[in-house]
């Protein structure tokens, strides 16, 4: 199989302006600051949608935001969430309301969504993205990063610990 060819994405300065766009994995390699938008999709029951990542993609298996990705070149944060939302969990037309943008982490600028979908919403996620979904209460999250917290995505785990509280108002 060939390798999976990356878009170019946004890279930002320290103040998240953008200066420019590179292709995913150089800008990785180059350790340049990315953008990206994460969306936590909630039921009406106040379960969190968790994704378990394909084998196929980075940070294979394990245990990720409900939807999230780098922001491609000429994208808008809404636009990317969006995009993310639809390619991942095949969600579409749900209201996203923005908790936070250009929250910085480790190796990003983020903007931070949460949709809430009806608790009988089938989610058809892409198998080449998502391994499977998971509805987890708010508590199970809390625990489970606790006492396994090499089973979650290094950025799953920053913006919780630091969002948990906005995300859950």
């Amino acid at each position: 199989m060939p390798p999976k060819i990356y878009n170019k994405v946004v890279v930002a300065d320290e103040n998240d302006n953008v200066i420019g766009s590179e292709h995913m994995m150089d800008a990785i390699e180059k350790g340049l600051i990315r953008r990206a938008s994460r969306v936590y999709v909630f039921n009406e029951t106040g379960q969190l949608l968790i994704q378990q990542r394909s084998s196929k993609v980075l940070k294979p298996l394990l245990l990720d935001q409900s939807a999230a990705g780098h922001v491609d070149e000429g994208e808008s944060y809404f636009e990317a969430a969006e995009r993310e939302l639809f390619e991942e969990l095949g969600l579409k037309g749900y209201e996203l309301k923005e908790i936070v943008t250009s929250f910085r982490t480790t190796d990003f600028f983020n903007a931070i969504y949460k949709v809430v979908i009806p608790d009988n919403t089938t989610v058809n996620f892409d198998t080449e993205e998502v391994e499977k979904v998971i509805w987890m209460n708010v508590e199970e999250v809390v625990i489970q990063m606790s006492e396994s917290p090499e089973k979650f995505t290094p950025a799953f785990l920053e913006a919780w610990a630091l969002l948990r509280d906005k995300l859950i108002s």
